[in-house]
C-alpha cells in the first residue's frame, strides 16, 4: 500500500490537473485535454514519446461503438494489412491504417510500387512504381504516364478563366538543370497514335514538332509534321509539313512554295489536285477557282470570270473542196467545247496539203470554230479531204 501511495503522489507531482479537466505531463500549463511535453525539446531522449498498444493481429472479436477511434500499432504484417498504426472505424466496422489509401505492393513484372487500395476494390488500378511510372487502370504502365481501360478513356482539362488550359510538351538540349538550344531536325515533342495489327502494337501516325534550324537566343524556327501509316506497310509517310517559313507541303517533305503538292503518277486516283463538280457562284469573286463539271473558271482581280482552257483540241471533219485561184474557202462550224471569242485558235493539217494553200482558224462564238483555206496561186486547187487538228488556247 505504501508503494502504491508513493507512486500516485509521484504521478500527481508530475502532472498538472486544472479544475476544468486538462492534464499536463511534464508541464504545469497544459494547452489541451492531454498535453505531454518532451523532457527536452531541443535534445529529446530516446524515451520521449507515447507507446500505443502493440499487437501482432487484430482482435478476433471486433470492438464496439464504445471503442470507435481506438488506436493500435500492428507490429507485423497481418494478411493484407501492413505493419503500422491503425484505428477502429465503427461506421465501416474495420481497422483503418494511417495513410491506408496508398499501400506497398508489387506487380506481375516484379516492379515495386504503391497502389491506391480503395480504387483497387472497384477494379480500377492506380499505381506509382518505384522508378516513377504512373498507371491508371494498369499495374504495369509501359510509359511514364499511362491510362488503360476498355473504353471512355477521354482526357479532359476544364477551366473557367481568361487564361485557357494548355497541354505543353517541352524539350531542350543539355540537361534539365542546364538546358541548351536544340539542333536542326531534333524532335521537340509529338502526339502519337498506336493500334494493334493482330500481331503487335504498331505506331500508325502522329503530330510532331521539329526544329527547322538550330535554335539561338530569340530564334527557335520550328516545323510541324503530320505522318500516317501507308496502306501497304507500317512505315509512316509525311502527309502534311508546315515549315517555319510558312511553306506548306502536301506529301511533299521539303515545300519550297506557300503550297507545294507532290507530283502525280500514272496510277488511278493519284492526281496532285482534283476538283469536284459544283455550282458556279452567282457573283464572281476575285481569285476564285471554280469547276462546273464542264469548264474550269478563274476570276481575276477585276471580277471577270474566265474559262481556264489550256490546249483543248479536236480533229476537224474531213474537208473536200475545190478552192478557186486567188480566193478563200471557209469550213462549216466546228464544235470545240470551251472556245470563246478572244481566245487563240491554231489549226494544223494532219497530212501535207497541196502547194499554194494557206490556212488559219478563228473563233466565231461560244464553242464554235471555223477553218479558212486560201489559194494563193492562179489555178484551182482541191483540198483532197484535209483533216485539221484544231486547238484553242486561253
Amino acid at each position: 500500500m505504501k508503494f502504491i501511495t508513493t507512486a500516485l503522489l509521484g504521478a500527481l507531482l508530475l502532472c498538472s490537473i486544472p479544475s476544468f479537466g486538462q492534464v499536463g505531463i511534464n508541464t504545469t500549463s497544459p494547452a489541451s485535454t492531454l498535453d505531454i511535453t518532451a523532457s527536452n525539446e531541443a535534445l529529446p531522449s530516446n524515451t520521449d514519446g507515447i507507446l500505443i498498444p502493440r499487437v501482432q493481429a487484430f482482435p478476433v472479436i471486433d470492438p464496439t461503438a464504445d471503442q470507435d477511434g481506438i488506436l493500435v500499432f500492428l507490429n507485423t504484417t497481418d494478411g493484407t494489412d501492413n505493419r503500422g498504426f491503425y484505428y477502429w472505424d465503427h461506421s465501416q466496422t474495420r481497422w483503418v491504417g494511417f495513410a491506408d489509401e496508398w499501400r506497398d505492393g508489387m506487380n506481375a513484372s516484379g516492379d515495386d510500387l504503391i497502389f491506391a487500395s480503395q480504387a483497387s476494390t472497384t477494379g480500377t488500378q492506380i499505381v506509382i512504381t518505384d522508378d516513377g511510372r504512373i498507371g491508371f487502370g494498369t499495374e504495369d504502365p509501359i510509359e511514364r504516364f499511362e491510362f488503360r481501360g476498355p473504353g471512355d478513356n477521354d482526357f479532359q482539362i476544364t477551366s473557367a478563366n481568361s487564361n485557357p488550359p494548355n497541354v505543353i510538351v517541352y524539350n531542350s538540349g543539355g540537361t534539365l538543370d542546364a538546358p541548351t538550344a536544340l539542333p536542326l531536325d531534333q524532335e521537340v515533342g509529338s502526339f502519337i497514335a498506336k493500334t494493334h495489327d493482330n500481331n503487335v502494337v504498331q505506331e500508325i501516325g502522329g503530330l510532331r514538332f521539329y526544329m527547322d534550324d538550330t535554335g539561338s537566343p530569340g530564334s527557335v524556327p520550328t516545323r510541324f509534321e503530320l505522318d500516317l501509316a501507308s496502306e501497304t506497310n507500317t512505315s509512316r509517310e509525311k502527309r502534311l509539313i508546315v515549315k517555319s517559313t510558312g511553306n506548306t507541303g502536301l506529301s511533299e517533305a521539303n515545300p519550297t512554295a506557300t503550297l507545294h503538292i507532290r507530283p502525280g503518277t500514272t496510277a488511278a486516283q493519284s492526281a496532285p489536285i482534283k476538283f469536284s463538280q459544283g455550282n458556279i457562284m452567282n457573283t464572281p469573286e476575285a481569285g476564285a477557282l471554280e469547276y462546273s463539271g464542264t469548264n474550269l473558271y478563274f476570276t481575276d482581280n477585276t471580277g471577270t470570270r474566265n474559262i481556264v482552257n489550256v490546249g483543248r483540241s479536236i480533229d476537224s471533219p474531213s474537208i473536200t473542196e475545190t478552192v478557186n485561184p486567188q480566193s478563200t474557202f471557209d469550213s462549216g462550224d466546228i464544235t470545240v467545247t470551251g472556245a470563246r471569242v478572244g481566245m487563240t485558235c491554231n489549226c494544223t493539217p494532219q497530212t501535207l496539203p497541196s502547194i499554194g494553200l494557206m490556212w488559219n482558224c478563228f473563233i466565231t462564238g461560244d464553242d464554235t470554230v471555223r477553218i479558212r483555206i486560201a489559194n494563193v496561186t492562179n489555178a484551182a486547187i482541191d483540198t483532197d479531204g484535209l483533216i485539221f487538228t484544231v486547238k484553242t488556247i486561253k
